[in-house]
C-alpha cells in the first residue's frame, strides 16, 4: 500500500481546517458574580440613592436587591410593605439570611401598622371628648347667662339683716 501524496498546491487548503480550530477558542466565560449579603443590604438602607445605585450596579436580578427597593421605598407605609414583604416571601427565592430578614421587617411593619391604627383611634376618641367638653362648657355657660337674667323673688336680696 501506498501513502497518499498530496500535490503541493493542496497544502495551503489542507491546513484551513486547523486554523479555522485554533481561530475559534472562546474567550473564558465572565466571571460569576454573587448577589451581595443581608449586610450589605442593611448598609445600604440608610445610604442615599445614588450611593446605592453605584453599590447594587449589576445586581438588579439579585432577589436581596428586590428586598431592597421594597424596604427604601416602602418605609412610611406598613401596610404596603407588609404586602411587598408578604410577596417576596411567597417567591421563596430569597436566601436564608434574606429571608430572616424579610420576615423581621414583616413582624415590624405590622407592628407598626397595628400601633398607628391604635394611635389613629386614641386620637379620634380625643377629639371627640373634647367636642363632648366643649359642648358642656358652652351649655354650662349658657345656663349661667339664664341665671343671671332670671328676675330676683323679693325679700332676696343678698342674705338677712339682723
Amino acid at each position: 500500500m501506498t501513502p497518499i501524496v498530496f500535490p503541493r498546491r493542496w497544502l495551503p487548503l489542507l491546513s484551513l481546517p486547523l486554523l479555522a480550530a485554533c481561530a475559534g477558542v472562546q474567550p473564558p466565560p465572565a466571571p460569576i458574580r454573587y448577589c451581595p449579603g443581608s449586610d450589605a443590604l442593611l448598609i445600604s438602607l440608610d445610604a442615599p440613592d445614588d450611593a446605592v445605585r453605584q453599590r447594587w450596579q449589576g445586581y438588579e436580578a439579585c432577589d436581596s436587591y428586590r428586598l431592597l427597593r421594597a424596604l427604601r421605598a416602602n418605609r412610611g407605609d406598613p401596610v404596603r410593605l407588609a404586602g411587598e414583604l408578604d410577596k417576596l416571601l411567597a417567591d421563596k427565592s430569597l436566601s436564608p439570611a434574606g429571608a430572616a430578614l424579610a420576615r423581621l421587617q414583616l413582624r415590624q411593619a405590622l407592628a407598626q401598622s397595628k400601633l398607628q391604627d391604635q394611635s389613629e383611634r386614641q386620637q379620634q376618641q380625643l377629639r371627640d371628648q373634647q367636642k363632648r367638653i366643649d359642648d358642656q362648657a358652652a351649655k354650662l355657660e349658657a345656663l349661667r347667662r339664664l341665671e343671671l337674667d332670671l328676675p330676683k323673688p323679693n325679700g332676696l336680696n343678698g342674705g338677712s339683716k339682723r
